[in-house]
């Protein structure tokens, strides 16, 4: 059985070297057709994105790195809203959100890439598989809560004929949605079971107004004293410690640091009446990166950009 199998991946692997030859061929021919060929999506229409870094340099061992450049993916975080029109609903992104594209096994991105084909399709899915919902704009662009899809059939069918319409390969698309039928199910229990809460909408990365409801091509107006900011991703050293206090148990003190190495840095809503969800500013002391958690979380919290924690809430 296992010579059959060693066999058949063989062949199969063959196979696709042979196909690839043939199209590497063709080509050759067909270069100045293609780079003259026009694309039915804009630029404009497309998502700002920033590269999050693959953590192999603070790494311990050399296994450790090894490791991660094998197993980990790039993460990309969208640094100003994404809107995409879909049957005359406006679906939106907000900034901050972070994901890692389309779901393709690494052996096989010689031929997919994560962030080719499906990046568009694959950033709409991923927002909703996590939040079970998405934003869309209303007639005056005003950025509303939508549930209107609620299963993960549902997303996975969204995903296919977004994918249809950006990149017009059905057969690929279909493929794609076969995949997540096949393994997507891990995925979608896994952000059920973690019970992720919606975050507030942002124009922009530095957007100081949560929830604006103003265009991104509009002016923005200074936040008040009185309005939480909300700040995705800044470093340590660039934010105020001014207003920042500690709580009341041993794990919500300032300078406290957890297993993981990140370390608490106080918290400006202790008088929140719920007090599981009073919020506290954090820190990695591996990248620096600083970023928002709740109280339940901070003794098992990870960083959201080198240790793949849960994204940051606002603090």
């Amino acid at each position: 059985m296992f010579d059959f199998f060693v066999d058949f991946f063989g062949i199969i692997v063959t196979g696709i070297f042979v196909a690839y030859l043939v199209l590497l061929a063709l080509l050759q021919g067909k270069k100045k057709e293609l780079a003259t060929a026009k694309t039915l999506v804009n630029m404009a229409n497309m998502p700002v994105l920033r590269p999050i870094p693959i953590p192999t340099a603070n790494q311990k061992t050399l296994l450790n790195k090894v490791l991660v450049w094998v197993f980990q993916v790039r993460r990309w975080r969208v640094e100003q809203a994404f809107i995409y029109k879909y049957k005359g609903k406006k679906y939106a992104i907000h900034a901050g959100f972070e994901f890692d594209g389309a779901s393709i096994p690494k052996p096989l991105w010689g031929l997919l890439s994560p962030i080719g084909l499906l990046l568009v399709p694959g950033l709409i899915h991923d927002y909703g598989y996590r939040y079970n919902g998405i934003y869309s704009l209303d007639e005056n662009n005003n950025p509303l809560w939508d549930e209107t899809i609620s299963t993960q059939s549902g997303w996975d069918e969204l995903f296919k004929n977004i994918g249809n319409e950006v990149n017009k390969i059905p057969a690929l698309n279909e493929l794609a949605k076969l995949g997540l039928w096949l393994g997507g199910f891990k995925a979608w229990n896994a952000w059920r079971d973690t019970k992720q809460d919606r975050v507030p909408f942002k124009w922009t990365i530095d957007d100081e107004k949560q929830a604006s409801h103003e265009p991104q091509n509009e002016p923005q107006q200074d936040a008040s004293d009185d309005e939480v900011v909300e700040i995705k991703s800044t470093s340590e050293e660039s934010v105020s410690n001014d207003l920042f206090v500690s709580g009341a148990t041993k794990t919500t003190q300032i300078n406290y640091e957890n297993s993981n190495n990140q370390k608490v840095l106080g918290s400006r809503n202790l008088d929140n009446t719920d007090k599981q969800q009073v919020t506290y500013k954090m820190a990695c002391g591996d990248c620096g990166e600083v970023y928002g958690a709740k109280t339940s979380e901070i003794h098992r919290r990870k960083c959201p950009v080198c240790q793949e924690g849960k994204p940051s809430v606002d603090w």
